[in-house]
């Protein structure tokens, strides 16, 4: 891995853009991720008429993957965004944990003027919480345990969960589980999604303004809603060194 902080932000953005893998079963059990601008075209003046919809069935490669930025003198921001109309968690009786909608998210802190050195901390998205690993793994976050990943160039590659869609860093990771039974289910073999093809900003996309839930209410709130500030993830702390956690 190589990432020079200086380069422009777009720059940045795309060399930084998530790999994406997917359960082998995902498109027989439920959905991977679509248009929101389609959704939102469609359902975004009448929530009431948006049911659930267990498509696609097929990962299509050119997918829209959003992003948005914050950029500081001694702060990066990144945060991609997928879209994916239903959330089924496997397997869990009485449907508990299934909602219309899912948003999940990629984000990327990059420092590049830490007295330890340029670092950089990743959180992926993980049911309530966010999955944490550094670069070098030499550092890591304040309150996280980091976990070991791998990447290409400077995407990483992240692995989702079957239904639930929650991001984990390896398909051998240790997942989430509700009463210690039903857990979600990763896989190595299913569909890959190289996300830098189709990157769009939020700043451009026709839900930019609309800060509600993407459907009833138990469905999630907008990428542009105040949960979902910048500092969602965790507080705007610094890395420290790891031997220090």
């Amino acid at each position: 891995m190589n990432i020079d902080m200086s380069d422009e932000l777009e720059s940045l953005v795309s060399s930084l853009a998530p790999i994406l893998h997917f359960h082998k079963d995902e498109g027989r059990y439920c959905c991977f991720p679509t248009d929101a601008e389609e959704t939102f075209t469609t359902f975004g003046t009448d929530w009431k008429q948006f049911k659930k919809d267990l498509a696609p069935n097929i990962l299509d490669p050119t997918t829209p993957c959003y992003y948005e930025t914050w950029k500081d003198e001694d702060l990066i921001q990144i945060r991609y965004w997928f879209w994916y109309r239903y959330n089924k968690f496997p397997d869990i009786p009485f449907r508990l944990g299934d909602h219309l909608g899912d948003w999940e998210h990629v984000e990327v802190r990059l420092y590049p003027k830490l007295s330890i050195g340029e670092s950089a901390i990743w959180f992926i998205s993980n049911h309530n919480t966010a999955r944490v690993t550094s670069y070098p793994t030499t550092v890591t976050f304040p309150q996280f345990k980091s976990e070991t990943s791998s990447f290409s160039d400077n995407h990483i590659h992240v692995w989702v969960a079957m239904g639930s869609h929650a991001n984990y860093m390896s398909p051998y990771s240790r997942v989430y589980c509700v009463a210690r039974r039903y857990c979600d289910k990763l896989s190595k073999d299913g569909s890959v999604w190289k996300t830098e093809q189709n990157l769009i900003p939020l700043s451009e996309t026709n839900f930019v303004s609309y800060m509600g839930r993407w459907g009833d209410r138990k469905a999630p709130r907008s990428p542009t809603n105040a949960y979902n500030n910048r500092w969602r993830n965790a507080p705007n702390d610094l890395p420290i060194p790891s031997d220090r956690q």
